[in-house]
């Protein structure tokens, strides 16, 4: 199990760097793009699908679910934005009910969701007339995505720094998309992003 995942880990990278340096590249194939993009997160899948095919629980078949869903979202977020948008939804609320399955939210989740939806709050009133009318849609959401880490703070550490990965990712990626005088952020963004789905997919595998 240790080599196939480390083998995974591996190959995730690769398809991140490749991907990376694909997109780049003018007149890029697109639909390799989005192949080598969705195989990199396809490697948290197959790590998540060992540990539930060795020990796993209802939860981590849920979980699962999620990961595949934001695998499918990484390829129709190319094409149709907020269509990719709502299906990486699909993926945050099959992280929560994996979530509630797991543990209850406790104190330290109403702390963490009501300080993210302030921080959500002050970014999106800052930046309300660059954003434009897609506003709603991304504070709709930012609060998922406030909401699915605060459930993620009540479970184990390595669940809980996935989510924490994700949600910084798109906070990069959100800024870059009102201020792209910083693309270098890209790479630490899409960096979080797979590094974040890494770390919910071993979780199934050590929990």
């Amino acid at each position: 199990m240790t080599y196939a995942v480390c083998a995974a880990f591996v190959l995730m990278a690769c398809f991140y760097l490749l991907y990376q340096k694909i997109k780049v590249v003018p007149g890029h194939n697109r639909a390799l793009g989005i192949a080598v993009k969705c195989a990199a997160t396809a490697m948290a899948v197959l790590v998540a699908l060992l540990g539930c095919l060795r020990n796993g629980t209802a939860a981590h078949w849920v979980l699962l679910a999620g990961l595949v869903a934001c695998t499918v979202a990484d390829g129709v977020l190319t094409v149709r934005f907020l269509a990719g948008g709502a299906v990486f939804g699909l993926g945050h609320i099959l992280y929560m009910v994996s979530f509630c399955m797991m543990n209850r939210p406790d104190m330290r989740s109403v702390i963490l969701l009501l300080a993210l939806i302030g921080f959500a709050t002050a970014a999106f009133a800052r930046f309300r007339q660059r954003i434009g009318r897609r506003a709603p849609f991304f504070y709709a959401y930012a609060t998922v995505l406030s909401l699915m880490v605060s459930l993620a703070a009540a479970q184990a550490p390595t669940y809980f720094a996935g989510a924490l990965l994700f949600a910084f990712s798109d906070a990069l990626l959100g800024y870059l998309m009102v201020d792209r005088n910083h693309m270098a952020l890209d790479y630490i963004s899409l960096g979080a992003y797979y590094l974040g789905q890494f770390l919910l997919a071993l979780a199934v595998v050590v929990h």
